[in-house]
C-alpha cells in the first residue's frame, strides 16, 4: 500500500494548484490566488465577474483582478502598476485563467 505524508500532498496541491505571481515595476510582487484557495463566497463573485468578462465588459477584468489578489494592497499596487490600461490587465486576466484553471474531473476508469 502507497503511504504519502500530508506534507508531500501540500507541496504537490502548491505545484498543481499554487498562487500567481506578478513582478511589479516597484520591485514588489503581486499575488493572484488560485480560485480553490479562495473562499466560496470570492469563487462566487469571481464566477460572476468571469461572466462579464466573457461578455465583453472589460471593467470587469479590474474587479476579477481585485478579487483574485492575495490582499488588497496587493490589488491596489497591481492595478496602479496597469495605469489603467486594459490590454494589458486582459492579457494578464488570460494568463493568470490559463495557469489556474481547475478543469474538469477526469471520468473514472472503472
Amino acid at each position: 500500500m502507497a503511504r504519502v505524508t500530508l506534507d508531500e500532498i501540500r507541496r504537490a496541491a502548491e505545484r498543481q494548484y499554487g498562487d500567481f505571481d506578478i513582478a511589479l515595476p516597484d520591485g514588489t510582487t503581486a499575488t493572484l490566488r488560485s480560485p480553490l484557495r479562495m473562499s466560496a463566497e470570492e469563487r462566487s463573485l469571481l464566477g460572476d465577474v468571469e461572466s462579464l468578462v466573457v461578455a465583453g465588459d472589460t471593467g470587469a477584468i479590474t474587479e476579477a483582478l481585485k478579487i483574485a489578489a492575495k490582499t488588497p494592497e496587493q490589488a491596489a499596487r497591481l492595478l496602479d502598476a496597469l495605469g489603467g490600461d486594459l490590454a494589458t490587465a486582459a492579457v494578464l486576466f488570460e494568463q493568470w485563467a490559463t495557469a489556474v484553471s481547475v478543469g474538469e474531473p477526469s471520468p473514472s476508469a472503472s
